[in-house]
């Protein structure tokens, strides 16, 4: 496979994620930010619901009021219906609520994620998690799923210590069950009557079938691990959990964080026997609180090894992997000597292997080198130096490779051009055109078993279809920067041609910064 395809894989791998994997989701894309009256409003509303009506009303408030601030028509505007509610608020309709799939886990293993199936449902619960965030702030020692708090946040608590112990929650969303959330909201600082309570934990939860250890089969209500509504119910449910854990780290001089399901202790002395008092008295808290430790995930750090909390190192100041930072500074390298299309085809099998566990489509180089930044800046500040220099370094090669010479008067950047047959050559593939059944025209080729979708000039005709040296194949880079593909006469565009590259010094000089 040459060099311009492997490039071109990596850059629609990216594209999707605007953003690595190694930024939590809830910095990456932050909860949307009402006012302080907008919250204000609708908790004095949601403070008077009485019934079904009175919460239809409320959702349909917040769901128009949401409409306006992203700027969309209200002409468009359809209120949730009493028949929507209805349904959706019943938890056996599973299926029609929700669609199922897994992801690999970079460990190993599969996780089993439950996300709304139809763009209403989803609608209707980021509605009702508005309702409940405008009402609900989490602990102080809940440090994810929340404004003005993350994971910088969580590994600040626990830098400089001699022990830091790390243990993950099993299965902690499905352990949540309907009961549990019901009860939740008739409490402070809700205060729902058990019609408006029956209806939200309706809408929050759905039925699981579990088999015990004898085979029967049993229908639980839980927590489902992908809905919009379960991240703050989970920091609901764990108040109390907070509550007793951070109760028990002052009285052993700790200190005492969680991140979603990763509890984080640290102190300055050893506490940790097995059969020690603070270890029985954890164990019985988290067993009394409903939840069961993952022995498998538990570990403790003493001081002298690389410390980390939630992937930050925070043996002596929060701080990334050496590794984290050489990745970025290769890849900025790769692209400043050899190009942005050499540098794509290097890195997209590395990131594939590292990322392909969790990241779906194809992505954009620049945002992965962006979002790696971001993280750099969130972990060790704006004005530090190596985050300075990389990213001075970065601007510097993203204003080059946007010279007005590879821009269209449309905004569209052409990367690297090359004829059809050349391409097919070189790739061992077939650029096949085709029409689609409104009777468009388009083309596409199979590159590692995947069909790779290529649009085709408008000015074409059916015999320069079907004349394919007098073709040509751009990778291209859209106005909002979205990569594709585009097939054209090969007098069409004219792109500067890329410098020659002697492959074995190429090859030789990669593979070591790779394995560096």
């Amino acid at each position: 496979m040459t060099l311009f395809l492997r490039f071109y894989l990596f850059i629609s791998f990216l594209y999707k994620e605007k953003t690595f994997q190694w930024i939590d989701d809830s910095e990456t894309a932050p909860f949307k930010q009402y006012s302080e009256m907008d919250r204000k409003q609708i908790a004095q509303q949601a403070s008077l619901l009485k019934d079904k009506a009175d919460l239809l009303n409320l959702l349909n408030l917040i769901k128009k009021a949401e409409m306006e601030d992203l700027g969309l028509d209200s002409s468009k505007y359809h209120p949730f219906s009493e028949k929507q509610l209805n349904f959706y608020c019943n938890p056996k309709h599973t299926f029609h609520r929700y669609r199922q799939f897994k992801i690999k886990k970079k460990s190993g293993g599969v996780r089993q994620i439950t996300a709304p199936r139809t763009r209403s449902f989803m609608m209707m619960l980021s509605a009702v998690n508005q309702l409940f965030r405008s009402m609900y702030t989490p602990s102080e020692y809940a440090m994810g799923f929340t404004d003005g708090r993350s994971v910088v946040t969580n590994a600040s608590a626990h830098v400089g210590m001699d022990y830091i112990l790390n243990i993950d929650l099993k299965d902690f969303f499905p352990s949540i069950h309907q009961a549990r959330v019901w009860k939740r909201l008739q409490v402070p600082p809700f205060k729902f009557n058990q019609p408006v309570a029956n209806l939200l934990a309706g809408l929050c939860c759905m039925k699981e079938c579990r088999e015990d250890e004898k085979g029967n089969k049993k229908d639980v209500y839980v927590l489902p691990q992908g809905a919009p509504t379960s991240p703050i119910i989970t920091n609901m449910i764990c108040d109390r959990l907070d509550f007793y854990l951070s109760r028990l780290a002052k009285r052993f001089n700790m200190n005492y964080s969680r991140y979603a399901d990763d509890i984080t202790f640290s102190s300055m002395r050893y506490v940790y026997s097995k059969q020690g008092k603070f270890m029985l008295e954890l164990e019985r808290i988290i067993r009394k609180q409903g939840f069961t430790i993952n022995e498998a995930k538990t570990r403790l750090q003493k001081r002298g090894d690389r410390q980390e909390v939630t992937g930050i190192i925070v043996s002596e100041k929060l701080n990334v992997t050496q590794k984290y930072v050489r990745d970025i500074r290769n890849i900025l390298y790769m692209w400043d000597r050899y190009g942005y299309n050499v540098a794509y085809g290097k890195f997209f099998p590395k990131y594939k292997e590292e990322k392909g566990h969790v990241k779906k489509g194809n992505p954009d180089l620049i945002n992965v080198i962006d979002g790696k930044l971001m993280y750099l800046k969130m972990v060790k500040g704006d004005d530090d130096s190596v985050y300075t220099r990389l990213y001075a370094k970065f601007q510097k090669l993203v204003n080059k490779d946007s010279i007005a010479e590879k821009t269209n008067s449309k905004g569209v950047t052409y990367l690297e051009t090359k004829g059809i047959a050349e391409f097919e050559k070189k790739n061992s593939t077939t650029v096949t055109f085709a029409i689609s059944k409104k009777g468009k025209h388009y083309a596409y080729f199979m590159l590692n078993d995947k069909k790779m979708l290529v649009t085709v000039n408008k000015s074409l005709t059916i015999a320069e279809e079907q004349n394919k040296d007098v073709l040509a194949i751009s990778s291209c880079r859209g106005k909002e920067g979205k990569p594709f593909w585009l097939i054209h006469r090969k007098d069409k565009v004219m792109v500067p041609p890329p410098p020659k590259v002697d492959v074995d010094e190429l090859n030789a000089e990669l593979d070591l910064l790779l394995n560096a």
